[in-house]
């Protein structure tokens, strides 16, 4: 060891000797108990309190809430002719929506295989089926292109004309005959488009 290690060593413990007091140390570890003591208590103050606070806004919450649910209720239980009048309407337009859109369905299936009368019957079923699901196009096609515009009218032979034959019997033909036409020349001019071969 060297001399100036020996001073400094020395002198450091000279220094704490001096400056080193058990009483102080004790008092400042007892005064950091103290606050570490205090703060943990104001800390659990603090969360007690916004549990509470938390608490309280919950309790407020779920009486607005039923109160709320209570009002809609007693609401629903009372005759409102607005109210009734507004469902009336919506369900009415509903309804009414509906019936034009299946009935136009019905009447583009109707249009496009009256118009396709000169091919057999699996193509007259597949034009029934196309009329019914694309039935603006082809209304507008049958009645505004070729009616209106080229003054072409669409001639009527059934419903959905796919069996080609005119019943005589009373009860089938009250059943099927939507389905039944009976062929003419006429049809042969309804092919718009020829096919060259």
């Amino acid at each position: 060891m060297s001399l100036l290690s020996n001073l400094q060593d020395k002198l450091s413990f000279k220094l704490h000797e001096l400056t080193y007091d058990p009483e102080a140390e004790e008092y400042n570890a007892s005064k950091r108990a103290a606050q570490e003591a205090a703060d943990s208590a104001k800390k659990a103050k603090d969360q007690k309190e916004a549990a509470d606070a938390k608490a309280i806004a919950d309790t407020a919450a779920e009486k607005e809430r039923k109160a709320k649910e209570a009002e809609d209720r007693k609401a629903r239980t009372e005759f409102r002719t607005g109210r009734f009048l507004g469902k009336v309407t919506s369900t009415l337009l509903t309804v009414l929506a509906w019936f034009f859109a299946i009935s136009g369905a019905i009447y583009g299936a109707h249009l496009a295989t009256n118009l396709n009368l000169y091919r057999s019957w699996p193509y007259r079923l597949l034009y029934a089926i196309y009329g019914f699901v694309f039935f603006p196009i082809v209304i507008v096609y049958v009645l505004g292109y070729r009616w209106w515009w080229r003054g072409i009218k669409p001639q009527y032979y059934a419903l959905l004309p796919l069996i080609p034959y005119f019943i005589n019997h009373p009860v089938i033909a009250y059943l099927f005959s939507w389905l039944s036409y009976k062929p003419d020349d006429a049809i042969k001019s309804l092919e718009e488009w020829k096919t060259w071969a």
